[in-house]
């Protein structure tokens, strides 16, 4: 089956002879994974196209009208290309939940199960168990998240403490270090 994918893929060429080319496959996590090379393209706005027409000229590589009637040529250099400095973000991953991918998927598939679903008793009740313990662990994320957008750092390691989420304390204490690092 997967080899049929493939060989229809090669088979048929890109719409605009812009192809990516297969770099490897490989089992990760139960799943297969496959990396491909794009090559690069250019957006060319076409006359009358909406959508290309209004990506930003940075995107496209061509000026303004106002810029472009300003200076008498029709497209911009990229020295003259004013190009805004990226955001600074600071990025911070939080637990997605309490829960194994397993154990997700078991919640999913009999938590809420109706009555015909293919699920054992005591895969139902293991899901309502489950999700009980997810529910609980998002309602202590949901009040630390909002107290720390309060600036209250204590009292979100509090609440991450007293629910008994050693994880999110740490998560907690390292974010509220590194806001007061970057507001100093």
């Amino acid at each position: 089956m997967l080899s049929l994918i493939f060989a229809a893929m090669i088979a048929a060429p890109a719409p605009q002879a812009v192809q990516a080319t297969l770099q490897s496959c490989a089992m990760e996590g139960g799943r297969w994974v496959c990396r491909y090379a794009v090559p690069d393209i250019e957006i060319v706005p076409l006359p009358g196209n909406d959508v290309v027409a209004d990506a930003p000229a940075a995107i496209l590589g061509v000026g303004s009208p106002e810029a472009a009637s300003a200076s008498g040529e029709g497209a911009m250099t990229p020295e003259t290309a004013a190009v805004p400095p990226p955001v600074e973000r600071r990025a911070v991953t939080l637990d997605a939940g309490i829960l194994t991918e397993r154990e997700a998927r078991l919640v999913a598939r009999c938590a809420d199960a109706p009555w015909y679903a293919v699920c054992l008793p005591d895969d139902r009740r293991a899901a309502r168990t489950l999700k009980q313990k997810q529910d609980a662990f998002l309602a202590v994320r949901t009040t630390v998240t909002a107290r720390l957008a309060a600036q209250d750092c204590d009292g979100a390691v509090k609440a991450a403490l007293d629910g008994g989420y050693l994880d999110l304390a740490s998560q907690v204490r390292g974010f509220c270090a590194t806001s007061t690092a970057a507001a100093d």
